[in-house]
Parts: C-alpha cells; structure tokens; sequence
C-alpha cells in the first residue's frame, strides 16, 4: 500500500523524513572531507594547470617534468582545474575545500530524491543512501573527480525516471557530455553506461524500449558532444589510455589496484557489494541489476571505481531493499493526523540529535590545523623549504604520490619532476626508468646521468635511501621520519 499524503495543518510544515535524511547526510559527509583534512598531492598539480590556463590560455603540451616537456599533454579536465584555480585564487584553499566538501552531499541527495519519485519506503532510501555514502567517504577531496560523481548521480537518475513520453531528454546529451568531456575523465564511463542501456533498450528490456531511436539518437548526440574539447574529436580515444595502466602503474599506484578486505577502509566497499548480492534483483529490473554488478566488477578490477560503483549501484540495493521491507513488514496508511505529526517530530528530533552530534564530532574547530598538519605528515614539506633555498629550479626525482606537491610549490622557480600522478601521460619506459632509481636497482645511477637529474626525494623506507645514493656520490641534505633529500652537489 502507498504512503499517505501528509496530513493538513501543523504536518506540512515540518520537513519529511527524507529530507531530514538527507540534511544529515549532507552535513555529515561535509564534516567528514573537514575531519579527514582534505589533502591530496594530485591537487597542486590541477591548480597549477588551472593557473597557467588562466594567464595563458590553454596549452596541448606538458610543462612540469623533465622527462615530458614539451610534448603531447591532453587537458581533459581544464575547466574543472580553471575552477580550482579560480576557487582558491579568489576563496584561499580551504574556501576551495568548502566547496568541494558540500559536492558529495549534493551527490546523494540527487540520488535519494530520484528515488523517491519511484515510491520506494524512506528507510530503504536512507540505507541504501549510508552505505553507498560511506563507499565514497575516502575519495572526498579537492579533486576534479568529485564533480563528475554530481554528474553520474544525474545520469542515475535521468536513466532511472527516463520513459517514452520524455523521450526528447535524450537529446540532452550532447550538451551534458559536452561539458562532461572538459570537466573529468569519467564522462568515457558514462559514455559506456548510456551506451548499454542503449543496447539493453534496442533488445526490449528497459522502459524506453518503445522509443529506442531515440535512446541511440541521445547516445549519438552523446558521442558529439564529447568531441567538443580543445583537443576536438581526436580527444575521444584519449581515456583508451587508462584502459591499460601498465605493469608498472598496475604494481605501483594503489587507485589502479584490487581492494584488499583486511584493510579497514575497504569494508564498506565490501558491505555494499554483499548488499548488491542480496538485493540487487529483488523487484529490480534486470538492466538496473546489471549496471549494479557491472559497478561492482569494476571496483573490484580498480580501487578508483568505487565512487562510480556506489552510485551507479545504489539504486538497485534501494529498490531490493524497499521490496524487502515491504515483504517483511507491508505499509500502514496512517488513520490519524495526531500520529503522523507526533512520528514527524520524532523523526525530525532524532534528525537534529544525529546532525548536532555529527557537527560535534567530525567537524574540527580548526579545518585549516587539520590540513596544515597532514600536509606536514604526508607530504616532504620541509624538504621542499629546503630545496627551494637551495636550488629552486632542480631536476627532481621524487616519490610518485609527491610529484604534485613538488610541481605545486617548484614550478614557479622553474623546478621540474621526473614523474607525477598523471601516469596516463607519460610513457611506460620513463615511469619503468624511474622505479630503478627508487629501487635503487643496478643503472640507476646511469638514468640519473641521462636526465642530469639534481635532486632525490624520497620517503626513508625506500631502498634509495639506504646509503645507495651516498655510494653513488650523491650528499643527504636533509632526513627526518617522513621524507629524505638528497643533491648531487652538496651546498
């Protein structure tokens, strides 16, 4: 039986359990990004492109590294970069921080009202919402990847409520993929999600099926639209570059890897995928199981699909779950209007406790501290003071998660890296050269001639740090329990 309509009177002003739902969650994942000190090296990489974006223009070759410059670089996320730049530029960065924190709130609260244009029960809705959110929580920061999740949780959406007599959404697509293809390089999933559902609507299994043209008409306006980047038609093939990362970047970057399930963080990914099992066809139609087991498979190859599997996957565990309550305990009309405002203000207490308690305990009294201090615990902050009064315009050599760091506060001076986190640009030779130096394996020292590289920064447990660059001539200028800094010159 359906919910009722909310009685007249005092009831209509109160807000509905889902809403109240949503307020929570919003504000808890906002406290979450501030608790966890949004950090993340990558960003200095994407600021500076933004920076240089907005001085100059845009540009089709890399600036940053020794061992690329000058050659082809794809933007494919200049104009989210232009925003951070623009954010941090105008706000400060943790203005920056602010605005990105509130993102994933507006993700899910995308999701949850869609699915509630379905009819599903509040609490299926709220659960199902919690364990995706939770899914995301440790890929929240200041990154362009975050605004795409805003935009795969509309596409959910847009997929999920898509029926013949809307047919002309579909056309939609071109300008939403067009904007997409400039922002992040998620938009190549999408592009692949629409492009099944096409195939599923061609075969008679989704709501659209009696007006397929116009579904493979919107995928068609789709793959126009991603053509409208600087790099024009061309820059579709470009995300064929993560399709295969590489031994060494399958060995090396964690993001590329499986999860492992004895690591804590990894659970609720776990959760959510034994929450697709159990209820990812119950009452849910098959093309919507489908994207749920293909998200989970895809989070399973690679750790950075989580975000996309949680959101993609979410709407089928709401629907399962929904069908489930109903089985386990059908909906009751409620016969008085007393009772449906004294279950209001109930649930609207009980919202207001869980929000004032979130408040108080994930969101620091100093978000800037908790940053400043992750900086200091992460990232070679220190060595970089130094080296910047040392030689500011330095060949670095430099772990592979702090290349960002080293392009963000040394490019200005002209300082330059071996390799950063843009592993899709570079070629699997330079990032094979430099897992020698870091291993400190035998022609190390020859490929450290060969770039006429003038500084090794590298975290102490590392085998270039245990006296093979010292037996190689090189001088440690600097060392304590987080980053070690080597020049081949001592000053």
């Amino acid at each position: 039986m359906a919910e009722p309509n909310p009685p007249a009177g005092a009831l209509r002003w109160l807000p509905s359990p889902l809403a109240i739902h949503v307020l929570v969650l919003v504000v808890l994942l906002f406290g979450a990004v501030l608790a966890k000190g949004a950090w993340d090296p990558d960003y200095f990489w994407h600021f500076r492109t933004g920076e240089l974006i907005a001085s100059g223009g845009l540009f089709s070759t890399d600036p940053f590294s020794f061992t690329w410059a000058g050659r082809p670089w794809v933007l494919h996320e200049w104009l989210s970069e232009l925003l951070i730049y623009r954010l941090v530029d105008g706000i400060g960065y943790m203005g920056a921080v602010v605005v990105f924190a509130v993102l994933p709130g507006i993700t899910f609260a995308i999701l949850a009202f869609g699915l509630a244009r379905l009819g599903l029960r509040t609490s299926a809705i709220a659960m199902a919402t919690t364990m995706s959110a939770l899914v995301v929580v440790p890929y929240m920061t200041l990154r362009p990847q975050v605004i795409s999740w805003v935009l795969f949780a509309a596409l959910t959406v847009a997929l999920l409520l898509l029926r013949p007599e809307h047919r002309r959404w579909t056309l939609l697509g071109l300008p939403v993929f067009a904007l997409w293809a400039n922002v992040h390089g998620l938009w190549a999933v999408a592009l692949g999600v629409i492009g099944l559902y096409m195939l599923l609507t061609v075969a008679g299994l989704t709501p659209m099926s009696p007006a397929r043209w116009w579904t493979v008409a919107g995928v068609g306006a789709a793959v126009v639209g991603t053509a409208l980047t600087p790099a024009g038609p061309a820059g579709v093939l470009y995300p064929l570059r993560y399709v295969e990362g590489g031994d060494w970047g399958l060995a090396n970057i964690t993001e590329w890897q499986s999860p492992s399930f004895h690591e804590p963080a990894h659970l609720p990914l776990l959760a959510f995928i034994v929450a697709i099992a159990f209820f990812g066809r119950r009452n849910v139609p098959l093309w919507l199981s489908l994207f749920s087991y293909l998200g989970f498979v895809m989070a399973l190859l690679a750790l950075r699909n989580a975000p996309v599997a949680a959101i993609i996957g979410l709407p089928a565990v709401a629907i399962g779950l929904s069908g489930a309550l109903d089985a386990w305990r059908p909906r009751r009309t409620v016969r008085s209007a007393r009772t449906a405002l004294g279950r209001r203000v109930i649930e609207g207490t009980t919202g207001v406790v869980v929000l004032i308690a979130g408040l108080i305990l994930f969101i620091p009294s100093d978000p800037a501290a908790v940053v400043d201090a992750n900086f200091e615990e992460n990232l070679p902050v220190q060595a970089i003071d130094l080296l910047l009064a040392v030689d500011p315009d330095a060949r670095v050599v430099a772990e592979y998660g702090w290349g960002g760091y080293v392009i963000g506060r040394m490019h200005p001076t002209g300082g330059t890296v071996m390799v950063d986190g843009r592993n899709d640009m570079y070629d699997e030779s330079i990032l094979e050269q430099y897992g020698l130096i870091q291993t400190a394996d035998p022609g190390w020292i020859d490929v450290a001639d060969e770039w006429d590289v003038d500084a090794l920064l590298f975290p102490p447990d590392k085998a270039i740090t245990k006296d093979s660059a010292e037996a190689e001539g090189w001088h440690e200028v600097y060392r304590d329990a987080n980053e070690v800094l080597y020049l081949r010159y001592s000053s």
